[in-house]
């Protein structure tokens, strides 16, 4: 009954990552074919970590970024990370790497040369599993969203 008491709350209380995502003041009008690099920030709650964007088998679940279809914009090249803390951990046998206290991560994204000129919604998803010393939450998707006006 204890077991199931701590999952609950642990459900139900406000995840230990806080994610916002920023653009360069200067690039919130851009052009079609234009190219930017928005920032997403994951703030980590004291104790609690989140594991980097590496896939290790029989490891973690990674963090991983992603900018979805039907959208117009489109993922313009590899995800920059910041360097995660790396250490051995008990449960999977494995050094393990992982963020604590923040990350930001550049997300380069491109705006298609056909797109139409008007109001637009850029979002990106970030998929993540939170751990503290004792507990894994279930993966995690936080889609994030940011206005963009894009003209000729």
């Amino acid at each position: 009954m204890q077991v199931l008491t701590l999952l609950l709350a642990l459900l139900w209380q406000a995840p230990p990552v806080h994610w916002t995502i920023t653009a360069p003041a200067a690039r919130a009008q851009l052009k079609p074919g234009a190219k930017i690099t928005v920032t997403l920030a994951a703030e980590i709650d004291e104790g609690w970590h989140l594991y980097s964007l590496r896939k290790q088998e029989d490891g973690p679940i990674p963090t991983s970024i992603t900018v979805p279809e039907g959208q117009p914009f489109r993922l313009a090249g590899p995800i920059d990370a910041p360097p995660a803390l790396s250490r051995f951990e008990e449960t999977f046998q494995l050094d393990i790497e992982s963020y604590e206290g923040s990350a930001e991560f550049g997300v380069p994204v491109e705006v298609p040369k056909d797109t139409k000129t008007g109001l637009a919604t850029l979002a990106v998803h970030a998929r993540y599993q939170a751990c503290d010393n004792k507990i894994c939450l279930p993966p995690k998707t936080v889609k994030l969203e940011l206005p963009v006006e894009i003209r000729r």
